[in-house]
């Protein structure tokens, strides 16, 4: 058969299976004939005439893997689909002028960047980085002259706000570090092809696609290491001494910008010298070059000048000589540097490793990048010290350096990895000698990071719509009192301090970072603060510790801050929904202020109560806030306990609840009820009455809106019924003995009755549960509790409409039975959401504990969405009765992959060592608790069984025994 005939034939039966795939209900068997015929009636004369004007069409015949294929796979058909265009392109039209593809992958990568870039202010150093330009004021250590002085120049873009233009920035310096390393794989490999996959590899990763849309350094570090490896390998080629040039001078350059890449001479060295062993008989030869190298670090002037002058924005003038050394050097955090290179420690650390890569790139991109290496030692073992030194070099520098930012160090790293990922497709490639199949090896491994961009777009996508730091800052201001005081952590000190240095916000109120000071704990470092800040003025704080509590002096909300209260306040806000109900007689509930009243499914409503004592109080009283739907079934509760003989009479307290709400709430409107409640001496507690009996009062209500995207799952399914529901995904959770919770992902396709959900194991029903109806095109979960031990499970829908079993449509919308298997769960099985940030997937510990050993325990996290703030993960071993305890906290993987890193579906193992005390005996309950390093607020375990058993802001992973 001829090749052409049989590429149109594979072309309509694809789009054929296509149509009929995504068609909502299933057709007629005329209409089906026809959505399969009429494509392939299109097609073939199209394919035909494409072939007789001279083209290849013959890489059309891979869709055909999709035609074959005996499951539904919406990624498959995509990739496929992809891989065949690219390889098309490559084929027929792929030979352009080189500056034509740099210019169309430039186009490409900064329209991306632009598209997502953040908005506005961010927090933390991007935040600094934003205002320091501008002001052309000197940031931390190792203070980024470089940086300082490009980013100024950006700021005079007329776009958006300075923090948009300092962020543009990023874009465009991370897009020109994509075009050097295409332009370097096609030096080095002769393919255009493969330096668009080096570039989809790099550009599409987690961290570097984050950093080129937010304000910071690590994106001009990936330029300049482009730079350096692309002129290295040009001067290796033609032994023209104007690239080796071009090397010093980026070289140089790159290490006034951060000086951690001086590391990298090591590689670079060797490269050289190994390409050109002459010049180690014509050291002369490098005198241009090392002169070149030497004037670039005349960037570092601008900081003694600069401080010399009066810099608006200058914490540690620079006034010596030893100052300046201090500087640069960033010699404060010299005492972090090789800090895990210890041997008990290094082994974990390179599992940490180990976790960046898979976070960053994927295991296709990683073996991908191991053939790469493999056959530059076969081959060209110059190139492999080049790239391979510049990766392990940084790699080993950053895994050992104790810093939270790790992913971020990795960036020189991430570089010459995505050049091996390149090299390594190019080299496979290389394998096949027909053309057309060689461009669609290439084009499938361009397709791999293709669908990792697919993966990462939705969170880059919502953090460009993300305006949370300009509005806590400039809330925060807004809002405070004349001649106030901000003491601040620097996640947020730098926001705010960007709304006064460059919008000139408030002027009136001083903004102080709150910085560690040696081993003194940070809670003594706030308090004392806090104490002298407060004698002198208005202060507000934006951190919280459990001392705080018992301190002389009391905490008010204010604008997502606290501020601090000397003096008891008598006057309520004039903006609050006005209450007044009288409960016993003692306390008065005065009014209620509602954040958002739209909230989705494993959300959270935010709600602030204000109350009074109307009488001197003698113990404590616990207030409480519930959402409840028409039962009277409570979907969301809080919780506060006053020590409330403390307050005085007429005294307005206000309270801020944050109720969270499980992954399996049905979208529609709810109750909002607050009340009062003691408890009793003999044990259980009692509700506080009004004058009219009543134990509650109407706060208003909360509309739950359904879900607009698909739930993170471990298992993807796409088992489409008839009915218009299709299953999208399961997970199972075992943190509840003896029981076996069985989540359930659906997706609404199309209008229909409300349908039963029936569990099966073989012939035995399990359980029956109501399917909700839902909105098309949204998407909801269900929870089903079944025996632990079931096994063999399947799913099948009763379908209210017509009294029957609801078919599943298989490929080709082919019935394929009423029944839907399901995978088979694991022993080590979890599922339990936190807070609607995270997941907590998986639990690893030792059944039994030596005393006085070390305990190691592993946990596996995966992000729910784009995590705004900073968690720290805290595992404690606590013995009975507390006799005796072992606990350690700290960032996830071990400080490398902070969640302010997180996106959607992001996987980070997290490992801890507690060391158990020598006295530990008997059972130990190991206990998990994630909270907000700032406000020290836990997250909630959104789960209502766990809630029961006490474990509402905890999880008990499990009762361990003391050998």
């Amino acid at each position: 058969m001829r090749l052409d005939l049989l590429s149109g034939l594979v072309l309509g039966l694809y789009a054929g299976r296509m149509l009929l795939e995504v068609l909502p209900n299933i057709p007629s068997a005329s209409m089906t004939a026809l959505a399969v015929l009429l494509p392939i009636l299109l097609a073939l004369p199209l394919v035909v005439y494409l072939h007789r004007c001279g083209l290849d069409v013959t890489p059309l015949l891979a869709l055909s893997v999709y035609v074959l294929w005996p499951w539904l796979s919406p990624v498959l058909a995509v990739g496929c689909a992809a891989a065949v265009a690219v390889a098309l392109v490559r084929a027929n039209v792929w030979q352009a002028s080189p500056r034509l593809h740099d210019s169309l992958l430039g186009l490409v990568a900064l329209a991306l960047y632009v598209h997502s870039l953040a908005p506005t202010i961010l927090p933390a150093d991007s935040g600094e980085f934003q205002f320091v330009s501008y002001v052309l004021g000197i940031a931390h250590p190792p203070g980024y002259p470089l940086y300082t002085l490009l980013a100024k120049l950006a700021t005079c873009i007329p776009l958006g706000d300075v923090a948009y233009r300092v962020n543009l920035f990023s874009a465009l310096t991370s897009t020109l570090a994509l075009v050097v390393l295409g332009r370097a794989l096609r030096r080095a490999t002769g393919s255009s092809l493969a330096g668009w996959v080096a570039a989809a590899g790099l550009g599409l990763s987690v961290t570097f696609w984050a950093q080129a849309t937010t304000a910071n350094i690590r994106s001009l570090t990936a330029l300049f290491t482009a730079v350096q490896v692309g002129t290295l390998l040009a001067y290796a080629q033609s032994k023209d001494r104007r690239y080796l040039l071009g090397f010093a001078i980026a070289f140089g350059l790159g290490i006034t910008h951060h000086g951690s890449t001086a590391l990298l001479a090591l590689p670079y060295a060797a490269f050289v010298f190994l390409s050109d062993p002459a010049l180690l008989r014509n050291p002369g030869a490098l005198a241009k070059p090392f002169l070149a190298f030497v004037l670039s670090f005349l960037a570092w002037l601008y900081l003694p000048l600069r401080s010399a002058m009066g810099a608006p924005f200058d914490p540690q003038p620079i006034r010596s000589l030893s100052g300046f050394l201090d500087h640069v050097l960033a010699t404060g955090f010299r005492g972090d540097m090789f800090y895990f290179l210890q041997a008990g420690v290094l082994l974990p650390r390179l599992r940490v490793l180990f976790n960046i890569l898979t976070f960053e790139f994927g295991p296709i991109l990683l073996a991908l990048a191991a053939w790469g290496a493999a056959h530059m030692a076969a081959r060209q073992r110059r190139l492999l010290v080049l790239c391979g030194g510049v990766w392990a070099v940084n790699a080993l520098t950053a895994i050992a350096y104790r810093a939270p930012q790790t992913v971020e160090y990795m960036m020189p790293a991430h570089v010459a990895l995505a050049f091996l990922c390149a090299y390594g497709a190019w080299a496979l490639s290389e394998l096949v000698r027909v053309r057309a199949a060689s461009s669609l090896l290439l084009a499938a491994a361009l397709a791999v990071p293709l669908w990792l961009g697919a993966r990462n777009y939705p969170s880059l996508a919502q953090l460009s719509q993300d305006r949370s730091a300009r509005q806590y800052a400039e809330g925060l201001l807004r809002q405070a009192p004349q001649g106030a005081r901000i003491l601040s952590n620097w996640h947020y000190a730098t926001p705010l301090w960007y709304l006064q240095y460059v919008e000139k916000l408030r002027p009136d109120v001083e903004v102080v970072y709150v910085y560690p000071e040696g081993a003194t704990p940070m809670s003594e470092v706030w308090l004392r603060r806090i104490a002298e800040s407060s004698a002198q003025r208005p202060t507000l704080v934006t951190n919280y510790f459990q001392e705080l509590s018992t301190a002389p002096f009391q905490l008010r909300p204010l604008a997502g801050a606290m501020l601090v209260q000397t003096e008891p306040v008598f006057q309520a806000p004039l903006d609050i929904q006005s209450i007044d109900a009288l409960f016993d007689g003692r306390i008065r509930l005065i009014g209620s202020a509602l954040g958002d009243q739209r909230v989705a499914p494993a959300g959270s409503v935010t709600l602030w109560l204000y109350w009074q004592p109307t009488l001197k109080l003698d113990r404590d009283y616990s207030f409480f806030v519930h959402l409840v739907d028409e039962g009277g079934a409570v979907l969301g509760q809080g919780d506060v306990t006053h020590p409330a003989a403390r307050y005085e009479v007429g005294q307005v307290i206000v309270d801020e609840y944050r109720l969270p709400l499980l992954p399996t709430v049905k979208p529609g409107r709810y109750a909002l009820i607050a009340g009062v409640y003691i408890t009793l001496p003999e044990g259980g507690w009692r509700r506080l009455t009004t004058a009219n009996g009543m134990q509650t009062v109407s706060l208003g209500t909360v509309e739950v809106q359904p879900l607009q995207s698909a739930p993170v799952t471990l298992h993807v399914l796409d088992d489409r019924f008839a009915c218009g529901y299709s299953l999208v995904g399961v997970d199972y959770d075992r943190s509840v003995a003896e029981q076996l919770r069985v989540y359930l992902h659906w997706r609404c396709d199309a209008p229909g009755p409300e349908q039963n959900a029936v569990l099966f194991s073989g012939s035995t029903t399990l359980a029956i549960a109501r399917l909700p109806k839902a909105q098309p095109g949204t998407y909801l979960t269900t929870a089903h509790d079944l025996p632990a031990a079931a096994s063999d499970l399947a799913l099948e829908l009763y379908d209210a409409a017509d009294e029957s079993l609801s078919v599943v449509r298989g490929p080709w919308r082919v019935a394929a039975g009423r029944r839907a298997r399901l995978p088979a769960p694991a022993p080590q099985d979890r599922y339990v959401c936190l807070g609607g940030e995270m997941l907590l997937v998986r639990a690893e510990y030792p059944a039994t504990f030596a005393p006085g050993s070390m305990l190691r325990t592993r946990m596996t996290f995966v992000g729910m969405k784009p995590i705004l703030n900073d968690y720290t993960v805290s595992v404690s071993l606590t013995g009975e009765q507390g006799k005796w305890r072992a606990q350690h906290d700290g960032t996830p993987a071990l400080g490398a992959i902070p969640t302010l890193k997180w996106l959607r579906g992001s996987t980070v193992v997290d490992e801890h060592d507690l060391q158990v005390p020598p006295e530990a005996a008997g059972r130990g309950t190991l206990r998990l608790i994630v909270y907000d390093a700032f406000t020290m607020r836990s997250l909630p375990v959104l789960d209502e069984r766990l809630a029961r058993l006490g474990q509402g802001t905890h999880i008990d992973l499990a009762a361990v025994q003391a050998r």
